[in-house]
């Protein structure tokens, strides 16, 4: 892998008297040095989210992220001090099945189950740093042909500073809507029910007595270091026995180093207190999980599943139980992740606009594809394998689990 290089990439601005500076990483142990100082300018970012953590991006690069080229770009202003960082990595697609493109994408965003990528960028200086950024990456043109960031954020303005990045390297530039599920919480588990039809809080209390009914049903939460085992491997089979009834295989099984990738990152996110794993079960034995985190006071549903062979509904009288956990916890809104779907508005979820954003050098390489609005999530262009790992798509979990129980 390449040394950092030292590019000539300053921008000055009325909001810092320093120059900004650039430095373009593109090996593994420059990026690990970043650590300590990574958290605390993602605190000061629009992009502050756990799938953008430290503790999440070392993680990725321990399961599956160490098999992948960096291109990383590190801004620093006159001082020294750390205040943007472009998490990229470098990804080989192919269009056509013929033509191979060097596709940017964010770290840790694949096989994670990881969403809302961003840059992270000090909100100080975030003009002059995205200058900084973008001057960074046209003059390393030679290493990438292109960058790929779908789901993003669109109430946190990424799309507003990939579209300025984009601007100052003079880059192709497309954008195309997508929505999320957020489902805003009330005071009370009573008020989030006076929302529903008479007919659907009868049915959702009808569920829930029939289970509580049952002789050693209990709802249960993984408190411990101990016990996390038990629950994250209840989580990975039933949801594989879930996705059989549909004749596949579930994300975990599917792609083993998402699994991988779990098991070594619950354990840090249990120490953080970020973890919450809740299930229901029946003699001991676990009958729904459903796993996610909390983050900026935020429930971030990542995955559940849930025994087929049960009760009916399990799954549903759980998601009612975690919702009424995350409100006594005082927590601002359930986010279903993913896409929106009909099983979420049924939940009452809100629609939230975001963005799948695809960007280009100038190049005659681009000029086909951008031409043409291919977008790398379809037939046309996918990735190949590299490294020794398949790659995929970065949201290609997203279907999986995370709705439809």
């Amino acid at each position: 892998m390449g040394a950092s290089i030292q590019v000539s990439a300053g921008c000055a601005g009325d909001a810092s008297p320093d120059l900004l500076s650039a430095t373009v990483v593109q090996d593994w142990a420059s990026v690990e040095r970043l650590g300590q100082e990574w958290n605390a300018l993602l605190r000061k970012s629009a992009a502050d989210t756990i799938f953008l953590t430290w503790e999440w991006i070392h993680t990725w690069l321990d399961v599956s992220g160490r098999h992948s080229q960096p291109l990383v770009v590190v801004v620093r202003n006159g001082q020294g001090a750390l205040v943007a960082i472009a998490p990229f990595y470098v990804c080989r697609y192919r269009f056509l099945n013929v033509f191979e493109y060097r596709v940017l994408r964010t770290v840790g965003d694949w096989p994670t189950g990881g969403e809302y990528p961003d840059l992270i960028v000090d909100r100080e200086v975030e003009e002059q740093a995205l200058c900084c950024i973008a001057k960074a990456l046209l003059q390393h043109r030679r290493f990438w042909d292109c960058i790929w960031m779908p789901k993003l954020a669109g109430w946190t303005g990424v799309s507003e500073r990939l579209a300025q990045c984009g601007r100052h390297g003079r880059l192709h530039f497309r954008r195309r809507e997508m929505y999320f599920g957020f489902l805003p919480l009330p005071a009370s588990i009573r008020e989030f029910e006076a929302s529903f039809s008479a007919d659907r809080r009868q049915q959702m209390r009808r569920k829930k007595k029939q289970l509580l009914a049952r002789e050693g049903f209990a709802f249960g939460r993984c408190e411990d270091a101990a016990s996390l085992g038990e629950y994250l491997h209840g989580l990975f089979d039933l949801h594989a026995r879930r996705w059989s009834t549909r004749g596949q295989q579930g994300v975990f099984r599917r792609k083993p180093d998402e699994a991988r990738f779990y098991e070594q990152f619950t354990p840090l996110a249990l120490r953080a207190g970020w973890l919450r794993v809740y299930a229901a079960m029946e003699g001991g034995s676990l009958k729904a999980v459903q796993l996610g985190y909390v983050y900026n006071n935020v429930f971030l549903q990542m995955q559940e599943g849930f025994d087929p062979a049960y009760q009916a509904g399990v799954g549903n009288v759980l998601r009612h139980h975690v919702i009424e956990a995350c409100i006594d916890e005082k927590l601002a809104a359930y986010d279903f992740l993913g896409e929106m779907s009909e099983h979420k508005s049924r939940w009452l979820a809100h629609k939230r606009t975001g963005y799948d954003i695809f960007m280009g050098h100038r190049s005659l390489r681009n000029l086909l594809l951008f031409a043409l609005r291919v977008w790398p999530s379809g037939r046309f262009m996918r990735p190949v394998q590299q490294g020794g790992v398949a790659a995929a798509h970065p949201s290609a979990s997203v279907a999986e689990a995370r709705h439809g129980v």
